[in-house]
Order: C-alpha cells, then structure tokens, then sequence
C-alpha cells in the first residue's frame, strides 16, 4: 500500500508537470532575433510573395518558439488620425503576415495552446456583442490561420469565412486569436520586446503602411505573445 501510494504521489507530479509546461515554455529572458530567412513553402506563393523575406524570432534560449514574417506594406483604409487609432487603419481580414510556431510555444489570448503549425495571421475587429464584453482592453487582433485552409491573398476578405477557417483547428471552433495593443508609431528600436501592461509580454513591430491613392503610413503596435484577456 506504501508503494502504491507513493507510486500514485509521483504519477500525480509528473501528470502535473506536462499540464504545466505550456504554461511556463516561455521563459522571462525570451529574446529576440531578425534574420534572413525565406517564408515558409506550407504557404501558397501568392502569400509568401507579400512578406518580407526576414523572419522576426522569438527565442526561447537558442530556439524560436515564434517567427513571424511581417507583410511588405499593409493595406490602409484611411491615414490614422492619431497614434491610438493607428489599427483601425487597418483593412479588417488583411493579412498581416505569416506566422510558424513550434509545439508548446505560444497561447493565444484564450489561453489556448496554438499547435505547433504555419499560419497565416489575419487583421479582426472582436465582435462588440455581450459573449465578448470586456475580454480585452482593445478589440485589435490577429486571426491564425492554417497556411493549408488559406490559400488566395485577398481570399478570405469577409469576417466570418475568416473566423471559420481558423476554427478548423480547434475543437471548439473558436478562431485563433492574438491580442494587439496601440503602440506609439514615432518611437524607433521596433522590433523589439515590450511589457505594455501588467503581466502582458509583447513583441513591438512597426509596419509600413499604403492607404489607396498612394499615402503612406507606418502602423506601430504591440502584439501580445504572452498575457490573456478576461476569459468568459
């Protein structure tokens, strides 16, 4: 009886452990890295040719957990009036980039492991209705989206086909939500990491954007790697 329940003691630990570690994976002194690195070949051509041909990487110790591959210059609506109305610039369903994870990496602002995968990463407004009130201080994010359900460019160009395809790779069929944050679009050093509330880890990017007709715009934000909203 003493084994058994030592042996139950351990397993408990150990079962403990691998729940924990997602939770943990990244690590306080995470880093950040720019290299010369072509997108990723799970992504269709017409895709990777919008990006830029570096790779944002946060790394874990020497490893990325994240790489992310900014877009060349985002789609506008308009001019931002001001630094805090910089995202509502920009086009909703554009694509921002390409993103890789690696297994237990990153999780979303639900608190969702992302699975190891290539994505593309889509601009969303959160739906401003009660199942969604008061989750997060700015209704700004990214929507991740398997490479292999998102083919065309300018495809998913409506709100709810954009939810849907990143719904395919949960088993509730919430999209896959990355939190973004106004950042001030005058500052220099980005990217860079940032710590833009409490308990929130960000990496800072500032992007050029293009409005039609030819006015030109840099768009500054912080895209929260590492934080969760208030979970409903």
């Amino acid at each position: 009886m003493r084994f058994e329940r030592c042996f139950r003691w351990v397993f408990a630990v150990i079962a403990a452990a691998i729940l924990l570690a997602p939770r943990i994976a990244i690590a306080a002194d995470a880093t950040l890295k720019v290299t010369d690195k072509p997108a990723p070949k799970e992504v269709s051509e017409n895709i990777r040719a919008a990006v830029q041909p570096k790779a944002i990487q946060l790394l874990n110790g020497d490893k990325p957990v994240l790489e992310i591959w900014p877009r060349t210059e985002l789609p506008l609506k308009s001019k931002p009036a001001s630094v805090i109305d910089n995202l509502s610039a920009i086009a909703e369903t554009a694509m921002v980039g390409i993103f890789a994870v690696s297994e237990g990496g990153l999780r979303d602002y639900k608190d969702n492991e992302i699975p190891k995968g290539t994505y593309t990463a889509r601009f969303g407004l959160q739906p401003q209705d009660g199942d969604h009130l008061g989750t997060a201080e700015f209704n700004y994010f990214l929507v991740l989206i398997s490479a292999e359900n998102d083919k065309e460019l300018n495809g998913l160009n409506q709100f709810k086909p954009m939810v849907k395809a990143s719904g395919k790779i949960t088993s509730s069929g919430h999209p896959v939500v990355v939190s973004l944050r106004p950042a001030p679009s005058s500052e220099s050093g980005a990217p860079k990491l940032t710590e833009p509330v409490s308990e929130h880890k960000a990496i800072r990017l500032k992007l050029p954007g293009n409005v039609s007709g030819g006015d030109k715009a840099d768009v500054a934000f912080d895209l929260i790697y590492k934080g969760t909203g208030h979970i409903q």
